[in-house]
């Protein structure tokens, strides 16, 4: 693997909708999860027409995707109570597994941290692996709020 300084990280365009398809393909099937014939169109046109979510991709110096981070930013509306602040939910942070181990992932974090920052992004969220965690606490995540609940309406209640 190449260094991270022969690695570029930039905001994704909407030409790179296959690339970070099938980034989101080598992370599903390392989940376990079989794919459904498609899913590379599919999943390519829901990423484009989502307008909402930002993505940054890691390239090698051919141009070749190494990873992606990427999420949603959710700008709170103003209250008497609280700030009207921005926060940022990383829903996926993949590296390919010849890319691991070379600091690429904390380029895309630093990369995103460095974005939020500018764009008064006041916090970010994510949901972390274990064997991720020291990643996440060398770029200054810290543990989650205990706060956190979830309703979930696929199932009965």
């Amino acid at each position: 693997m190449e260094t991270t300084r022969d690695v570029r990280v930039r905001e994704a365009l909407p030409t790179d909708a296959f690339s970070v398809a099938a980034l989101h393909i080598q992370d599903e099937r390392e989940q376990g999860y079989a794919l459904q014939p498609g899913f590379l169109d599919s999943f390519a046109d829901a990423w484009l027409a989502d307008r909402a979510r930002r993505t940054w991709l890691a390239e090698d110096g051919s141009g070749r995707p190494l990873g992606l981070v990427h999420g949603t930013r959710v700008q709170k509306l103003p209250s008497a109570r609280r700030p009207a602040d921005a926060w940022f939910h990383v829903s996926l942070l993949f590296v390919t597994p010849d890319a691991r181990g070379a600091g690429v992932g904390e380029r895309l974090l630093r990369t995103l941290v460095a974005w939020a920052v500018t764009d008064r992004v006041t916090r970010i969220q994510l949901n972390a692996v274990p064997e991720a965690r020291g990643l996440y606490e060398r770029v200054g995540f810290g543990a989650p709020s205990e706060r956190l609940m979830e309703l979930r309406l696929d199932r009965p209640t």
